[in-house]
C-alpha cells in the first residue's frame, strides 16, 4: 500500500510547483491556530477544507504533514505515520510547520527515512535524467558557441582576405624582366663619331707629317718660322692621337652596343675628348640594356 501510494507521489511531485494557493495557505493558517489551541477536531476539519482547494503537489504535502501532526498529537499514531509519508513522498525535505513534541518528531523522522528509503532508486534515476538533460543542454549550447565562434573565424579570415586583395589592387603591377636591350638601334652614334674621328685624325696625322717634310726640306725658313712649323705639327700629332682615341673608342663602343644590345631606343652614349700643353685623351661613356623591364 505504501509503494503504491510512494509511486503515485513521485509522479504527482514531478509536476512542476505552481505558486502556493492563497485559499490552501489561509485554512493551513487557520488550522495551525486551532492545533495550538488544542482543538484538534476543528483543525483537521480546516485541512480537509484546505485539501480541497490544493491544485500542486507542494499544496498537497503541505496538507497532509499538517494532518499527521494533529492525528499524532491525538494519539492516532498509524494514520499520523502514514499522513507524514503522504507529505514526504511528495517532498522527502519537508519541513513541519510548527514546533511538536518529541515523540511527533520522530514519528516523523521514521517516515521521512523510509519515504527516501524508498524513493531512493526512483530519486536516482531522476537526478540522473536532470543530469542526463543538464548535460545535453549544455551540449548543445557549447556546439551553439563553436558554430558561432566558427562563423566569427571565417568572417575575420574572409575580411583579411579581402583587406588583402584591396591592397594588392592599390599596387603597382609586378616588373616582368625579359631579356634583350635597346640601344642596337643606337649603334650608329658612336659609330658615327669613330668614324668622323679617325678621318679627323687621319687629317691630322698627314698635316704634322707635312710640317715635319717642310722643317726636313725647306731651307729658306728663318727659325722663328721653323719653330711655329715645329710646334703646329707638335699639335696636329697631339690632336690626332686623341681623334685616333675617340675613333677607337666609338668604333669600339659601337661593336659592343651592336652585339650585345637590344633594338629598342636607349640614351645616346656620351662621347668627349680633351687636349692638354702635352697631350690629350679621349672619355666614353653609356649604358648598356642587357635586361630590359617591362610593366
Amino acid at each position: 500500500m505504501l509503494r503504491t501510494f510512494v509511486a503515485l507521489a513521485v509522479c504527482l511531485s514531478t509536476l512542476a510547483v505552481a505558486e502556493q494557493s492563497p485559499e490552501v495557505t489561509r485554512y493551513l493558517q487557520a488550522s495551525i491556530t486551532l492545533y495550538e489551541n488544542l482543538e484538534y477536531g476543528k483543525a483537521l476539519a480546516q485541512v480537509q477544507k484546505a485539501r480541497s482547494k490544493a491544485k500542486t503537489s507542494d499544496d498537497e504535502a503541505r496538507c497532509s504533514v499538517l494532518e499527521a501532526i494533529v492525528l499524532a498529537d491525538m494519539g492516532k499514531d498509524d494514520k499520523a505515520s502514514k499522513a507524514f509519508q503522504e507529505a514526504f513522498a511528495i517532498d522527502p525535505d519537508l519541513k513541519l510547520p510548527v514546533a511538536v513534541a518529541p515523540k511527533i518528531a520522530a514519528i516523523a523522522d521514521k517516515a521521512r527515512e523510509q519515504v527516501k528509503k524508498l524513493l531512493a532508486p526512483t530519486l536516482a534515476a531522476r537526478a540522473a535524467e536532470e543530469a542526463k538533460k543538464a548535460a545535453e543542454e549544455q551540449a548543445k549550447l557549447d556546439a551553439a558557441k563553436a558554430e558561432e565562434d566558427e562563423r566569427k573565424r571565417e568572417a575575420l579570415a574572409q575580411q583579411q582576405k579581402d583587406d588583402d586583395e584591396r591592397k594588392k589592387a592599390m599596387q603597382p603591377p609586378p616588373a616582368v624582366v625579359k631579356s634583350g636591350g635597346g640601344v642596337r638601334s643606337l649603334a650608329w652614334v658612336p659609330g658615327a663619331v669613330g668614324l668622323l674621328s679617325a678621318g679627323v685624325a687621319t687629317g691630322l696625322f698627314v698635316s704634322a707629317s707635312g710640317r715635319l717634310n717642310t722643317l726636313r726640306t725647306d731651307t729658306s725658313l728663318t727659325p722663328a718660322n721653323a719653330l711655329i712649323a715645329r710646334d703646329a705639327g707638335k699639335l696636329d700629332a697631339t690632336l690626332g692621337w686623341v681623334f685616333t682615341g675617340v675613333a677607337i673608342a666609338g668604333l669600339g663602343g659601337a661593336a659592343v652596343m651592336f652585339l650585345m644590345g637590344g633594338a629598342e631606343a636607349s640614351p645616346t652614349p656620351a662621347v668627349s675628348w680633351f687636349v692638354t700643353p702635352h697631350g690629350g685623351g679621349v672619355t666614353w661613356s653609356g649604358t648598356f640594356e642587357l635586361l630590359e623591364v617591362v610593366r
